[in-house]
């Protein structure tokens, strides 16, 4: 799965870096001939590209719907034996979804995106140096404020998760006192008081996700403006050349910014993978003591 999605991100170098050659050969040379090869060039990279997607979207599938299994499997088995010791189990079947989603996203999906990310960015600012060394002076500081103003707001952004969760799971307790009756509920029951509150808890979510989110996507996008602009004013005066060092830019502002969302993910899943792993343990101490 790793491997395809690393091919994948390689294979995507191939069009930026062949799309500035396609210009120059177009705008400056008036060469069609070659312009034919490299749009050929490109459309081959593009396909490779998708099909190596495909192919590790395939095997993440299958790698994700084995891990559901044992985690859920495993959490049941420990749900069944804290209810054997007469402990609270109500609103524990949150958990088996939402908590047990945030567990694969946090083992299978970080361990693809991130390896994916990290060499996204990485090739492309190898390849900028390469073709400007000059623009990475540009490049530093953006991504080095990126880092710090996306880390900054995680904090909150990472509190709010959690709490978000903890109101659905008391949400979803109160739901299973209201399956024993038969009437719609009341204006003042539980059941509505704690869905108003994983409401409140979601808008609030959604602000500060959508404001970390946008901030550094705001930054990355910058990026690649003050990477053309310093290669300009550096005399690169082939268009083809600014079109493939915007390009790549991109990516690896791209790839950047990923990276950095990839830690709000990790924090905000603290307390699922807390909440998981704490009825998986409750399958311990089950046997008669001697």
């Amino acid at each position: 799965m790793v491997s395809l999605s690393v091919a994948g991100v390689l294979l995507g170098l191939v069009p930026p870096l062949a799309l500035g050659t396609l210009v120059n050969a177009l705008v400056e040379r008036r060469d069609t001939a070659e312009g034919a090869l490299l749009a050929g060039v490109i459309g081959l990279a593009v396909a490779a590209e998708a099909a190596a997607y495909v192919l590790s979207d395939g095997f993440y599938a299958r790698a994700a719907g084995g891990l559901y299994l044992d985690l859920r499997t495993a959490m049941l088995q420990g749900l069944h034996a804290l209810r054997r010791r007469g402990e609270e189990v109500q609103g524990m079947s949150a958990r088996f979804v939402s908590d047990a989603e945030t567990i694969e996203q946090i083992s299978l999906s970080i361990l693809d995106s991130s390896v994916m990310l990290v060499v996204e960015c990485v090739s492309a600012l190898a390849a900028i140096a390469i073709l400007e060394p000059v623009s990475l002076a540009a490049a530093a500081p953006l991504l080095a404020l990126t880092w710090l103003v996306t880390r900054w707001m995680q904090v909150p952004v990472a509190d709010a998760s959690l709490h978000r969760q903890e109101a659905l799971q008391r949400m979803t307790a109160t739901l299973e006192t209201e399956f024993d009756h038969e009437s719609l509920p009341t204006p003042d029951s539980s059941f509505l008081a704690s869905a108003q509150r994983l409401r409140t808890a979601e808008v609030r979510l959604g602000w500060l996700r959508s404001a970390n989110l946008q901030g550094s996507g705001g930054l990355a996008k910058l990026g690649p403006i003050a990477v053309v602009a310093v290669a300009a004013f550096a005399h690169v005066h082939h268009p083809g050349a600014l079109v493939s060092l915007y390009l790549l830019a991109q990516r690896a502002f791209y790839g950047f910014d990923g990276i950095v969302d990839l830690s709000l993910d990790l924090n905000g899943a603290r307390g699922a993978v807390n909440r998981c792993f704490s009825l998986i343990d409750g399958r311990r101490d089950t046997a008669p003591r001697k």
